[in-house]
Parts: structure tokens; sequence; C-alpha cells
């Protein structure tokens, strides 16, 4: 019977032993592996102690035993401990100097049941000479200080998985009730066997209690995922959230709010009390954030409808708000609401900013346009008349004689200069002469029509080109023109001054006409004006060109109007 405790107590580490060596495997993904494979290994090394104990070897060898016990139930009570620690709160870590202090208590008593001093306090009437198998464990107070120590770290242990089995989440739950389970075993028949070590002793079976913990451990480790998947605190979550969280019950009473929420709550409302829960949530968050994110009246099953909102709740401060209802499932129970606030004043500041850039940018765009459109405007006016200058007009004219045809009708060019210009500046100098300029461009400027074309192309001349306008019309309105600049009286230093001018016209008439061959017809004709003795208006006979001879067939105006 005694080689059978041996054999029971030998076999037993096998088992813990191979699942603690599963549960390593998970060290890297489960901060709880590391705890559950030092309370497997203390386990294979307390069952090995007491095999050791009962083995058939000397009193001397079997005393050997006695600091291992101590050692691996210490590994086993602070693996348990740590794996308890890390259900509740898995961002639990033990520090170092924690770490040394648990270890002082099973390293002083490995010492002290060595001791001859001191031997006898530990276990002092225990007989090692007894046969195989028949070696009784009697504890001394040593032992006894020691059992109380331990069984805190286990007693508090198991009320944390109790608390975690109830209320923790449901992966916790899980998790804590197959810890308890494993454990209940082992812990009813250690507090059995020490209770029992008084008087003659008892053997330390609890080693083998601990084969119901390696099995469930091990169904848990290899079937059950207890390590697959790293559990979660619900509220340290919720604690550590930027968002604020904010619970209200049936009666729309705040019952619950994470430190986020108190926050917001502060800048929100500096009036409101300083512990809120209990308070009516309409009264703490306004009556404006509450009908901007909260339809009225519950919905058709009894519970609270959804609402989502970005609003403005103070100057500067704009809350992203969002409400759910909670609970309330059976019918006619109307449950609570979950509001969740985010703080997106940073954002909506950067998109106002934004939004004025953007008004900014525009308005940029539009003097940019503006100024282009001024530029390109005056890099085709004259800057002493304001009239187009002859890049406007050769671009115009161009468009124009390609455009003319049947159906738009003729083009007429007039070709104007100012009858001894070189005098008045000669004689008055060049600003009465500008002004004289400026004087003609305003007759020639009113006298023109919107479709019209005006420019400056030289000193004193000037050019008009005038759309859909045959040969007699365009004769007609230059006619008009010269009797409008010869009534003309100019200001000069002396007095006042009459000028006259000089005009010529040409049509585009022929289907290879082009806007430099019109205007060189009506130049000539102009010449030729000017040769007949100035202030009149010539038009160039229709075909003339210049293999007609430096001036080409031409026509005083008063002779076409005659021959009609």
């Amino acid at each position: 019977m005694g080689m059978l405790w041996v054999l029971a107590f030998g076999l037993a580490p096998l088992l813990t032993a191979g699942v603690g060596a599963a549960a390593w495997q998970h060290r890297r993904d489960n901060p709880g592996a590391r705890a559950l494979t030092l309370t497997l290994a203390g386990i294979s090394g307390w069952s090995l102690a007491c095999a050791w104990l009962l083995a058939p070897l000397s009193a001397g060898l079997r005393s050997v035993a006695y600091p291992a016990v101590f050692v691996c139930v210490g590994a086993t009570v602070v693996g348990f401990w740590a794996l308890s620690r890390l259900l509740a709160d898995p961002r639990w870590r033990t520090s170092r100097r924690t770490a040394l202090l648990l270890t002082v208590e099973p390293v002083a008593l490995a010492v002290l049941s060595v001791l001859p001093a001191t031997a006898d306090l530990v276990f002092g009437r225990t007989d090692l000479t007894a046969p195989t198998g028949t070696v009784h464990l009697v504890g001394g107070p040593l032992f006894l200080l020691h059992s109380l120590y331990s069984y805190a770290f286990i007693g508090g242990s198991l009320l944390r998985l109790l608390r975690v089995a109830r209320g923790g989440a449901p992966l916790a739950r899980r998790q804590a009730v197959v810890l308890l389970v494993s454990a209940v075993p082992p812990t009813v028949g250690n507090l059995t066997m020490t209770l029992s070590m008084r008087g003659e002793g008892v053997v330390d079976l609890t080693p083998l209690f601990f084969i119901v913990t390696g099995l469930i451990a091990g169904w848990a480790v290899l079937r059950a995922g207890l390590l697959e998947v790293v559990p979660v605190a619900r509220d340290q979550v919720v604690e550590t959230m930027t968002d604020g969280v904010l619970v209200s019950d049936s009666e729309g009473r705040l019952v619950d709010l994470n430190p986020a929420a108190r926050r917001i709550l502060r800048r929100v409302r500096p009036d409101a009390p300083a512990d809120p829960i209990g308070e009516r949530f309409a009264d703490l968050v306004g009556p404006e954030l509450l009908a901007a994110v909260l339809p009225d009246g519950p919905a058709v099953d009894g519970t609270w409808a959804s609402g989502h909102a970005v609003v403005q709740v103070t100057d500067g401060v704009w809350l992203d708000v969002q409400t759910v209802p909670v609970g309330g499932r059976g019918r006619g129970r109307r449950g609570g609401r979950l509001t969740v606030v985010r703080d997106v004043s940073a954002e909506q500041r950067r998109e106002a900013d934004l939004r004025r850039l953007n008004a900014e940018l525009a308005e940029h765009v539009t003097t940019v346009e503006r100024l282009r459109a001024a530029l390109a405007e005056e890099a085709v006016r004259d800057p002493l008349t304001g009239l187009h200058n002859r890049r406007h007009l050769d671009r115009e004219l161009d468009r124009a004689v390609a455009a003319a045809g049947p159906g738009t009708g003729a083009v007429a060019v007039v070709a104007v200069d100012v009858d001894h210009f070189k005098s008045v500046n000669d004689r008055w100098g060049h600003a009465a002469g500008d002004d004289v300029l400026r004087s003609v461009a305003d007759e020639l400027r009113a006298s023109a029509r919107a479709e019209d074309v005006v420019a400056r192309v030289g000193g004193e001349e000037f050019v008009l080109v005038l759309a859909g306008t045959d040969s007699r019309t365009a004769a007609g309105r230059a006619e008009e023109l010269r009797a409008r600049c010869a009534a003309r009286v100019h200001a000069v230093p002396t007095g006042s001054l009459g000028l006259t001018v000089s005009i010529g016209v040409a049509v585009a008439d022929a289907a290879g006409d082009r806007g430099g061959t019109v205007l060189a017809r009506a130049d000539r004709a102009l010449y030729a004006a000017k040769a007949a003795g100035r202030d009149r208006v010539v038009v160039a006979a229709p075909g003339a060109g210049d293999a007609d001879g430096p001036m080409g067939p031409v026509a005083d105006v008063r002779d076409v109007f005659s021959a009609s």
C-alpha cells in the first residue's frame, strides 16, 4: 500500500505538468498563462515532494523534501492569487518589489524547516523513520502560521473569482467559474488535512486532489479555449474612454457616468452638482441639447427612440451626442438611455476655419480673375484715348471679315486721320495735341454702335470696323463723323481751335478678302482724301486691289451720293 501512495504522488505531476506546458504556449498572448503555469508547476513540485517523503529513503534524505514542499506550496498559492487578479483586471501586472516580497514567506519556511534550531517548530513530531508510505506530517506553530498566511491568499482569490463570476463580462464569468470549480477539491482536501495534523498527523493528500484541478484546467485550456481570448474588464474600458458615457434610467435620472462625461459636464454646466448621480438627465444637459438628440416620447414598443446630433451647447463648445435605448425588452417595459458624448469643438473650429479660408480663397480668386480681366483689357487698350489698340483691331477685323457673307452682310472699314495734327503739337505742345486726340476719340466713340470696333492705330490715325454695313451706309456714317469732328471746337492755350479729319472707307466685298487687305484699301482711300484737299470722305471702289496702283480706284463720297 505504501508504494501505491508513492506511485500516485509520482504520477500526478505528469498530468499537471502537461497542462502547464500547454498553458505556457500562450504566455505571449495572454498574461494569465504565466500565472496558470506557475500554479501548475507548484502543484507538480508539491506532489513530487510528497512522493519523496513517502519513498523508501532514510530520514535524512526524506527531510530534503521539507524545503521543496514550502517552495512549491508558495508557488501554487501565489500563482492562483495572480491568476485571480488578472482575470478581474487584465491590465494588472505585479511589480518586481511585490514579486520579491511574495517569495519571502515560502523561502523563510523552507530554510527554517531544515535548521536544527527551528525544524521542530515546523514539523515538530513528524517521524521521518516511518516505513514507506506511512510518514504522517505533524504541524508545529510555524506551520500553523504558514497555513493561515496561505489561506489568506487563497480566500482572497476565491472571493475575487466569485465577484467576477457574478458580475463580470460573459467571457470572464465563464473563466472564473472554471477556476472556482478546479480550486474547490484541493482547497477542501488541504483544509481537512491541515485541521487533522494535530495529534498523530496525516499523509498530505492535497496534491492528489490537484489531479482534479489538472483535469479541469486541461479541459479548459485544450478544449474550451480558456486562454484563447484575453478577457477585458468592462469597467476599465468605460472608465478609460475619452468619450463621455452617461446612463439614465426609465424615469430620466442619471444613474452612471464615466470620468470623461464628468469633465464634459463641468464644461457644459459649471453649476451642476459635484455628484450628479440621481439628478434628472434633462436638467443636467439642458433643454436645447435634449431636444436636439432625443425624439419626443417613447417609441411604439415602449422604448426610447435613438437620437444623434452635433450641437453647440455653449460658446465655443460643440458636442457630438448619440443616445440609444437600453433595457426595456419586455412588453410594456421602458428601459433607460445610454448617451455617448464626444467633444468635437476642435473639429468644428477647424471646419469653421476651413470654411472661412475657402470663402477668402474664393474672394481672392474672384479678385485675381477681375484683375486678370482688367489687365487683359488694358493690354488691348490705348492708354491715352481708352480706345482699343492695333492688336485688338487686327484680331477683331480678321474675325469680322472671315464671318462676312450673305447671311451676315458686308464689313466696312473706316480709316480716320486728323488733318494738320503735327502743327498742333508744334505750336501748342504735346499736351494740347493729346487733348485733341481725346476729343476726336470721344466723337468716334459716340458715333459707334455697341457691335462696332473703334481703335487708335497710330499717332493721329483711328479705325472703325462696321460689321453688317455696306459701302453706301458706311460712307454715310463716315460723312456724319467728318461733319461732327469739323464742328467741334478744341481748347488750346491761346483760345480755341477747329480741326478737320480725312476719312477713307473700304468694304470687304470679295470672297478672298482678309482683314489686312480691307484695311490697306481703306488706308489708300484715306491718302486719296488727303491728296484731294483733306476734310473729306473717300470710298475705295469695289474690287480695288494692289494692282490698281498706289492709290487704286477711289470715289469721293459726294460723288457716291450724287451718282445715286
